[in-house]
């Protein structure tokens, strides 16, 4: 086999492989975080006065895994009001969820209701008019 033939076959085998990642990489759903990101991104302030009152408190919401459910449990504090749970999926808006608790403490989301993956869990709620927020990552 000559030089030329060796060339051009290599030649040929690298822009296959190129057109085949940009194919592959070009199907991928890239989504934001969200679509008012810049929205929140001047909402941070706010965000990050949650998060340091949530750090004084005595009990922090518990979040657990049980081998078919997730469970929430809010602390057993006075007061608490306007409970309301984020459940964000990085890579696919779609599987985003809410939920919003009213009377009861406790929230117990069935494991089978949500995809296979990576959840970020915004946690907030209200204690005495003040804003209280918790985030942890949960993977099921």
């Amino acid at each position: 086999m000559s030089w030329g033939k060796g060339i051009t076959i290599a030649m040929i085998a690298f822009m296959t492989f190129i057109l085949y990642m940009v194919f592959t990489l070009m199907s991928k759903n890239t989504d934001l975080e969200s679509d008012d990101y810049y929205k929140k991104e001047i909402e941070f302030e706010k965000e990050i006065q949650s998060l340091t009152n949530t750090s004084k408190l005595k009990e922090k919401v518990k979040v657990s895994q049980l081998e078919k459910y997730v469970v929430i449990q809010f602390p057993a504090i006075e007061g608490i009001d306007s409970m309301r749970v984020e459940l964000f999926r990085p890579n696919n808006e779609k599987d985003d969820q809410l939920f919003i608790l009213k009377e009861t403490k406790t929230l117990t989301i069935l494991k089978s209701k949500l995809k296979i993956g990576i959840y970020n869990l915004n946690i907030h709620f209200k204690i005495k008019n003040e804003s209280y927020m918790q985030k942890e990552t949960i993977r099921i």
